[in-house]
């Protein structure tokens, strides 16, 4: 090409066509003569109110010029022209994403190539800390050969931000801002991949996850987060890739992907973990993945697991030691000494002042379920309603499976409470973790699907297997974890041995307890018949002794309740018990001292 003095420059780039403009500046197709070659110049209109200063600047642009991967358009080069920045680019022919978006859905293995190639370009400026901050489909390129690229790294925080009631009126990029944008979070790697996250749904959908006209709504459905996942699911979107969507998409930035790496990462472990779909270890294995990454989660199982290993039958673990262990939680230490000091333990001795006083007092075996059960509640506590109710009514079942066993299995009484208590350990640990995927199970079941199916569809898995899984990585007993294990429907067989009745009395004051808890409908007593006829093999409780153990287990909580700071009056859950044994006829609940709870 030759040079011809008849055209603009800018420094010494000679300006062939203007390419486009918008918020960030103004972009041309320009000639280099030092190196004769066509190169994408950037002219940045600088953001009035930054205090970011041309050294800054420059600073960035060093750093952006560091990344060079196949997936990312690369910086040639930077600088100041009369105080006006500018950045030269590589010059890719091609059409934006958005232009081959346009409202057409790519099926799942297309949006799956694209979207790894978007997150291995990113992840190579995230790799060396470099957050884009303005990712959108009209910052991706598809060059000739189909390839897609990245670019406009390092220009988010030198572009002017206008304000506009009209979202079209600023190009689009608001669709792909965080809840941080507008909240006055920190910006940085887990901003870009919430908008990564953004850019896979709309591949996926064919259209942006956030629609709204006015930038007023627009913002508000940034900052809940809450995309339409019915979209997804009416694609036959796979839920482990779903899975990887709401990961990046969390409100909470500390609950996503810390990088496009980690998100990738994860993007290929729900690849395989579909191919394997038959193979149901690998889908519990890929949702406890998404578990551990919660900043919490770590932790909270560590400390159970401590306690499990040093209060396991064949554990060595002198008091001295099991107090030291309990002692580096206070909370969990001064809720051990109430619960010890209370009526529900009350040998007739006087109370325990040291916390080895109260771990002799209630026996290492009771102190392994009291330790489990208090940290789930200290560590689980949410204003989730559904959560807490799930907790309370996990407790009562605990509870009620204890005074079951008491009567019927005496040498079960301790692991019957836990096992009970621990029965709906997945399905409580998805409520607290992943809210949205069990509202979405809640609402299918709601519509008829039977609670297994609906967990499959939205999880790949069930909450049992999940709670196995944890349960074994806790080291709960292997007889414990076995319990966890579902029934099957209908009348159950007799039980010939303790591990048996041990599941039996681990799922029945679990089905008791949901049932109760059920919107009342109809005679509540044929319901009590009908959980009564299904155990009838395992022991003969009719409505009476149905209603009489669960009122028993509500009284029993109650002196329990202000340990695990739960209020028996405002606890949704024993309102609806109590609600519950009200409807139960007044005769049913006279006879309950006349009838009589006896093994099969």
């Amino acid at each position: 090409m030759t040079s011809t003095t008849t055209r603009p420059k800018f420094t010494r780039f000679e300006l062939l066509s203007r390419l486009g403009s918008g918020m960030h500046g103004r972009v041309y197709l320009a000639w280099d003569p030092q190196l004769e070659r066509k190169v994408a110049l950037k002219v940045l209109t600088v953001d009035r109110d930054s205090s970011a200063s041309l050294d800054q600047f420059m600073s960035e642009a060093r750093a952006v010029a560091k990344v060079a991967h196949p997936h990312v358009i690369p910086l040639f080069e930077a600088g100041t022209e009369r105080g006006v920045p500018y950045l030269v680019f590589e010059y890719v022919p091609g059409q934006v994403l958005k232009e081959q978006i346009r409202g057409k859905a790519f099926d799942v293995p297309a949006a799956l190539g694209m979207m790894t190639q978007i997150l291995d370009g990113v992840g190579a400026a995230h790799a060396l800390q470099i957050a884009h901050l303005d990712l959108s489909p009209n910052n991706i390129l598809a060059d000739r050969q189909g390839r897609l690229r990245v670019m406009d790294f390092g220009l988010a925080r030198w572009v002017r931000r206008e304000r506009a009631e009209n979202v079209d009126d600023i190009q689009g990029t608001p669709r792909y801002m965080s809840p941080e944008h507008f909240l006055g979070g920190r910006l940085s790697l887990r901003t870009d991949v919430f908008a990564l996250g953004l850019i896979f749904y709309e591949l996926l959908t064919g259209s942006p996850a956030f629609e709204a006209q006015k930038f007023s709504l627009l913002r508000q459905y940034i900052e809940d987060a809450q995309l339409d996942w019915s979209k997804l699911h009416d694609r036959k979107v796979p839920p482990e890739i779903i899975a990887v969507i709401r990961d990046a998409v969390a409100r909470d930035p500390k609950t996503r992907f810390s990088n496009a790496c980690e998100m990738l990462a994860m993007l290929r472990e729900a690849q395989l973990a579909q191919s394997a779909r038959e193979n149901q270890d690998v889908a519990v294995q890929f949702l406890l993945r998404r578990l551990h990454r919660r900043p919490e989660f770590p932790a909270f199982s560590n400390s159970i697991a401590e306690i499990n290993r040093l209060t396991s039958d064949d554990s060595t673990a002198g008091l001295q030691q099991l107090s030291v262990v309990v002692m580096r939680d206070f909370s969990l230490a001064n809720r051990l000494m109430k619960v010890a000091n209370s009526a529900f333990f009350d040998r007739g001795a006087g109370g325990a002042t040291t916390v080895m006083q109260a771990i002799q007092r209630v026996g290492t075996k009771t102190l392994r379920m009291l330790c489990n059960g208090l940290l789930m509640f200290e560590h689980l506590k949410s204003d989730n309603p559904a959560l807490q109710d799930a907790l309370v009514s996990s407790f009562i079942a605990g509870l009620l499976g204890r005074g079951l066993a008491a009567k019927l299995r005496k040498e079960l009484t301790d692991e019957v409470f836990v096992s009970a208590m621990f029965n709906r350990l997945g399905r409580n640990l998805v409520i607290y973790y992943l809210r949205e995927e069990h509202e979405e199970i809640a609402r299918l079941v709601a519509a008829g699907t039977p609670e297994n199916e609906a967990e499959r569809r939205v999880l790949a898995t069930t909450s049992a297997a999940v709670g196995a899984a944890i349960a074994a990585a806790w080291k709960f007993p292997p007889e414990l974890i076995a319990t966890i294990q579902p029934l099957p429907n209908g009348e159950l067989p007799l039980a010939h041995h303790a591990q048996e009745f041990h599941r039996y009395f681990a799922h029945f004051p679990n089905e008791l307890c949901a049932l109760a808890a059920a919107p009342v409908g109809g005679d509540p007593t044929l319901a009590l018949s009908a959980i009564s006829q299904r155990y009838q093999n395992v022991l003969q409780a009719p409505p009476a002794v149905l209603a009489g153990l669960l009122q028993q287990a509500l009284d029993k909580f109650s002196e329990l309740a202000p340990t695990l700071g739960i209020a028996r009056a405002t606890s949704g859950f024993c309102q609806r018990l109590e609600h519950f044994l009200a409807t139960v006829a007044e005769s049913i609940l006279e006879s309950t001292t006349e009838a009589v709870l006896t093994p099969a």
